[in-house]
């Protein structure tokens, strides 16, 4: 008897199908996807997922879009954990997975000046935007983008890195717009990316202290949910958002959870710790208010 040894496919098959032929690559396969779990959704969910889903097929592909749909089905089932503000949530990650990098900006531009099916406007207005070298750099794939920021930390200049570069966003000239469809159309190479990676890792670490406020103290899941808000745009309002996250993550939200700091009302805490955080040292001011909360934890312990 012939025993068959099923031979697994080539890299080059397994690229051929990504983006030609794949079945789960097929938008009709994220919408079924979409209309099974909106069954299970609460009425005022469903809205939100379903433009959630619509955006994140045009913003990157369907398999993008299911990944959306795989985080929001944590949330519902016998088997899920009950979130109180399950509508924050899917926005809140909509909003995330959709962050802005320069392909982003190429896309809204072009949506702006007609599709793919654009013509050269001169008397539009360019699209100017400030991103910083540690942004642009992770747009590489993995394997060029990290040895890349080790050689500006080698030669000290990550002082360097951490400047901003202006780009140009334009359909005014045949050149321009042309050069605008070619940086929308590098969307198939973001998955490659250090910077797809980062959010990646980003987005499950958050969805993952939602978890475990939802189990160690449930009363301040709604705040933990909100500190997604902090990290929007690009550029230094995006890396200042960053940072204040991890520092109240770090902080306060982790070592609550895991009884390392005494935190009776981590809700009440988050909050304060953001309004502390305004004006031009918000950076400065939230650092101080985590520290002044952790201190108080401690002395009451």
């Amino acid at each position: 008897m012939r025993i068959r040894v099923k031979v697994p496919p080539s890299p080059f098959r397994l690229l051929k199908e990504r983006y030609f032929g794949e079945e789960t690559r097929n938008p009709r396969v994220a919408r079924a996807a979409l209309a099974r779990l909106s069954a299970r959704l609460p009425p005022d969910v469903v809205p939100i997922v379903s433009e959630a889903v619509n955006s994140l097929i045009d913003y990157q592909d369907p398999d993008y879009a299911l990944a959306y749909l795989d985080r929001i089905e944590r949330y519902i089932g016998p088997a899920g954990p009950m979130l109180p503000n399950l509508a924050e949530l899917a926005q809140l990650l909509s909003d995330r997975m959709h962050f802005e990098d320069p392909i982003r900006i190429a896309q809204l531009k072009l949506v702006e000046a007609g599709g793919v099916t654009a013509q050269p406007n001169p008397a539009s207005t360019d699209r100017i935007e400030k991103f910083r070298w540690d942004e642009v750099i992770p747009m590489l794939p993995t394997k060029a983008a990290g040895p890349a920021l080790d050689l500006f930390q080698r030669l000290h200049l990550a002082r360097l890195s951490r400047r901003s570069v202006r780009l140009r966003f334009s359909s005014r000239t045949r050149f321009k717009l042309q050069r605008l469809k070619w940086l929308a159309g590098a969307r198939v190479t973001r998955p490659f990316s250090e910077r797809f990676k980062r959010e990646r890792v980003w987005v499950e670490r958050w969805l993952h202290m939602v978890d475990r406020s939802l189990v160690k103290q449930p009363e301040a899941t709604v705040a933990v949910v909100r500190t997604a808000d902090l990290i929007k745009g690009h550029g230094d309002t995006y890396q200042n958002g960053l940072a204040q996250w991890n520092a109240i993550i770090d902080g306060l939200v982790k070592p609550t959870c895991d009884g390392t700091l005494p935190l009776r009302r981590l809700g009440d805490a988050i909050q304060e710790v953001r309004e502390a955080a305004i004006g031009e040292q918000a950076q400065s001011l939230l650092l101080s208010a985590v520290e002044q909360q952790r201190s108080q934890a401690l002395a009451g312990a």
